[in-house]
């Protein structure tokens, strides 16, 4: 189980399972309906079994050069939940504003140093 929300004092709030993980979501580019109806669109897409990427904080593209997010991949029937900052000058692809739940980088267990990446996990 897992759910995104923001809290009566405006924070935004992950739960997967039992793990609840505040953040910060910045209200310049998108308003909170914004958020909320990309994580609706997200949650959509992942119950189709596809792998999305719920962005918690989000400046101009044009202005920036990171957004942060709580990238989730669909694996071996478990939904496997990392956060993540997407630095756009290092992604792969372009990104995406029109179907910004489609911003997620491949799934890796270990960063480029050699660490295991956190991760939650929880059932579809």
């Amino acid at each position: 189980m897992y759910r995104f929300k923001f809290t009566d004092d405006g924070k935004g709030q992950i739960q997967i399972d039992g793990f609840i993980e505040s953040f910060e979501s910045n209200f310049s580019f998108w308003s909170k309906n914004d958020y909320e109806v990309h994580w609706l669109k997200a949650s959509e897409q992942l119950s189709l079994g596809n792998n999305v990427s719920f962005i918690t904080s989000i400046t101009n593209p044009n202005n920036t050069n990171f957004i942060m997010t709580w990238t989730c991949y669909v694996l071996n029937n478990q939904l496997v939940f990392r956060e993540q900052i997407l630095f756009l000058d290092d992604l792969p692809f372009k990104l995406d504003m029109i179907e910004p739940h489609n911003n997620v980088s491949p799934y890796e267990s270990f960063s480029e140093d050699g660490d295991e990446i956190s991760e939650w996990i929880t059932s579809e």
